[in-house]
């Protein structure tokens, strides 16, 4: 039985593709990424690139990521995911090889920008495959795609810092190459899901007047002026603090590990709750939390505030991408997917670029005083516009269609 004003929920597709393929990739190129990200002094240091020449290289991937998830999520739509999960892993191997030989300024920025536009290609079909696949476990299998995307963050830079010890950046970014290699096979066996298509070639028009949709990326943003905000600001502290170059890595580690291990929980029950429900809460509760960061002092003392965050962040973290998967129908996942992940992009270096210079231009606690107002202005925006249209809840016990339970 459906309230007026829901929408009908698609039915569960029987016989859907697996998704353990769109798993294992998006996992292994998150850990390229992260090794990447991971050697960036290293690069600086073997071959003398400036500062201005690494944030060229990290920028211009970024960029290539922004582009690459707006052209090429609406083909997901389409019926063709498979091949965008072929086509990013194919590049993702390419740009890891160049990244590998290169000895010049601009191999780099090709590498990188080879790499972010395989990320952008790949992930919006793995999306919304795994949304479509499977409706009635919408939030588990979500919480397990960001349980491996994020998994692969965590695994990335031990694994690179360990190699580089062994024999160099270069060593790593030719095993990370072999990695992908071995993975390619998966990608053939990753198959089409049979939900509705795009069949009028709508593409991302239209998407940014859906009211709830708009209302979903208002919080996303608000979460990716956090992430943002500690990019840019978390690292330097604890080198203000005195931490080694281990210590920071294994603060990353630690910090991010909670979120892979608590997504699939936290998926389930957001489904369970209601992904509004849950995204703002979480987030909420997450604002005055970061506040800590600049309060507690030394470096034990930030690493334990953000492992507590870093829960809060695992349970939430599946959350936002199913209220976006909400507010469109099957045949529009992955191009709000693919914006969805623009959103992300630009908030994240926008908030970035600020907050490093009001930290320099501060101090740690204004910051991150400032990053918990914006983010509760942000959520503010989206509850509104998320509201349901009858501002009716569904009551324990009710029968409820998914996307409208979605919504509560």
């Amino acid at each position: 039985m459906s309230r007026p004003g829901a929408e009908t929920a698609p039915p569960a597709v029987s016989g859907g593709p697996g998704l353990l393929p769109y798993f294992l990739i998006l996992g292994g190129m998150s850990a390229g990424l992260a090794s990447i990200m991971t050697l960036l002094a290293e690069l600086r240091n073997e071959l003398g690139f400036s500062e201005a020449g690494i944030g060229l290289a990290i920028g211009s991937g970024f960029g290539a990521a922004f582009v690459a998830t707006l052209v090429m999520a609406p083909h997901a739509d389409r019926g063709r995911a498979p091949a965008l999960l072929r086509a990013g892993i194919a590049l993702g191997i390419c740009g890891m090889i160049l990244l590998a030989v290169g000895d010049q300024l601009w191999h780099f920025v090709v590498g990188r920008i080879v790499f972010g536009f395989a990320l952008g290609t790949a992930g919006p079909g793995a999306r919304r495959t795994v949304i479509v696949a499977d409706p009635d476990n919408l939030g588990r299998n979500m919480g397990r795609l960001g349980a491996w995307d994020v998994g692969g963050f965590v695994v990335g830079p031990v694994v690179a810092a360990g190699l580089n010890e062994i024999g160099g950046f270069r060593l790593t970014f030719w095993v990370m190459a072999g990695l992908l290699v071995l993975l390619f096979p998966a990608s053939f066996r990753a198959k089409p899901d049979t939900a509705a298509r795009d069949t009028e070639g709508l593409g991302l028009r239209g998407l940014m007047q859906i009211r709830r949709l708009v209302g979903a990326f208002f919080v996303v943003a608000a979460y990716f002026v956090f992430i943002g905000a500690m990019e840019a600001v978390w690292i330097l502290e604890l080198d203000t603090r005195g931490a080694s170059s281990m210590a920071i890595g294994i603060g990353l580690t630690m910090a991010a590990l909670p979120i892979p291990l608590l997504s699939p929980w936290g998926g389930t029950l957001a489904q369970r709750y209601g992904a509004r429900r849950w995204a703002i809460g979480s987030l909420a509760l997450l604002c005055p939390m970061i506040i800590l960061y600049g309060i507690v002092p030394g470096v034990i003392g930030l690493l334990i505030v953000t492992m507590l965050t870093s829960v809060l962040e695992g349970f939430g973290f599946p959350s936002a991408p199913m209220l976006v998967a909400a507010a469109v129908t099957e045949a529009r996942q992955a191009s709000a997917q693919g914006l969805m992940g623009a959103v992300e992009l630009a908030t994240g270096a926008v908030a970035a670029v600020a907050f490093a210079a009001l930290y320099g231009a501060t101090d740690d606690l204004t910051v991150w005083m400032v990053t918990a107002g914006v983010m509760a202005v942000l959520l503010a925006v989206g509850a509104v516009l998320t509201r349901p249209p009858d501002r009716q809840p569904v009551r324990p016990g009710v029968p409820f269609n998914l996307i409208r339970r979605l919504f509560e």
